[in-house]
């Protein structure tokens, strides 16, 4: 009888958190605090994004950086992969990586950063969606670089009362959409479709309720898949037919699903946060992995860590974007036993 998955780490890498991983060229973005590396086509960079002064101490220790969010932001490279998209502190820079030059090249209006592997990046645009706490629901902005990555405008705007904020926006392997899910709670729920760069056909599904609430999303030709981001209620497996727009409930996780990891061969994994909430049902961060979308085993569980949420952070564990295999994949650990601040390369043992 054949064994059951289990994750195997096969090392740590020195950073905090890895924004962008490919298994086959050893290509990163990885960061650590405001200092950032990257490895492209055997080529090393490093730079770092300016920080107040007044940080210089708390900006040295983890567990500072995890109370002042010092530690969050996000990488991409440009579809021309001559430079390097950052958000820090919401702030938008431009790393050039032909002058090794890094410019503020636009400002956030309501958030910090945006959620991991939530810009997309296509060969005309980079378009990425503000996640602020947002309390008086004001309008949501939606950015766009027409110039890969240089200078950056707003291109759509949610209402103000229509959304809290948007959890990530995703390219569509099978057309030419981009997809938008939001929350977070009743009546803001929802899965937006973009059909042109102009956002002039923006097309809502779902009802508002917390079933709509994916941070991210699983595309196949016929199907859209994704689980649960919800704290309120059991985050359950979410079907959505692309034909007839329906959706179908499945299995239920250990609590709200944020990340989640395709590999290049169609198998997969997500992870289960530890926050608080009714639908929180571990105090652990649970791994998953699937070969087909549907059917999901735990390969593996960190336990969150002794400092109090929300100040210190909720147990959440992430993955690079990038092209990578089961054999070798990148994940990273926030407030969680044995991985707070930690990049692990991992793989999945069959």
């Amino acid at each position: 009888m054949p064994s059951a998955p289990q994750l195997e780490v096969t090392r740590y890498a020195v950073d905090e958190i890895a924004h962008y991983y490919d298994s086959s060229t050893g290509d990163l973005i990885a960061s650590t605090g405001n200092v950032f590396r990257a490895e492209l086509q055997g080529r090393t960079y490093r730079f770092t994004v300016p920080l107040h002064m007044k940080y210089g101490l708390a900006r040295r220790v983890r567990l500072s950086r995890r109370l002042l969010r010092l530690d969050k932001s996000n990488a991409v490279f440009n579809h021309a992969r001559d430079g390097i998209v950052v958000l820090y502190r919401g702030l938008i820079y431009f790393f050039d990586l032909n002058t090794e030059q890094l410019r503020e090249v636009g400002r956030l209006k309501q958030c910090r950063n945006v959620l991991h592997c939530g810009i997309a990046v296509t060969s005309e645009h980079i378009v990425l969606g503000e996640y602020g706490v947002n309390p008086e629901r004001d309008a949501v902005p939606v950015w766009q670089s027409s110039d890969d990555g240089r200078s950056w405008s707003v291109v759509h705007e949610f209402e103000a009362g229509a959304i809290r904020h948007i959890h990530g926006i995703y390219t569509d392997p099978h057309s030419d959409s981009l997809w938008i899910p939001t929350g977070d709670f009743s009546g803001e729920c929802y899965v937006f479709e973009v059909r042109d760069s102009a956002f002039n056909e923006v097309v809502r599904h779902g009802n508002g309720e917390q079933r709509w609430r994916p941070v991210s999303m699983f595309f196949d030709p016929d199907k859209i898949v994704w689980a649960m981001d919800s704290e309120l209620q059991t985050s359950c497996l979410q079907v959505f037919d692309r034909a007839s727009g329906e959706l179908q409930e499945m299995r239920g996780f250990e609590g709200p699903v944020w990340f989640s990891k395709r590999f290049e061969d169609g198998s997969a994994v997500l992870q289960t946060t530890v926050e608080v909430g009714e639908g929180v049902k571990s105090n652990c961060s649970h791994l998953h992995y699937s070969e087909d979308l549907i059917n999901w085993v735990e390969v593996a569980r960190y336990p969150k860590d002794r400092w109090p949420m929300p100040y210190f952070k909720s147990g959440v564990i992430a993955f690079a974007a990038g092209p990578q295999t089961r054999d070798d994949f990148v994940f990273f650990g926030e407030a969680l036993s044995g991985i707070d601040g930690r990049v692990a390369h991992g793989r999945i043992a069959l």
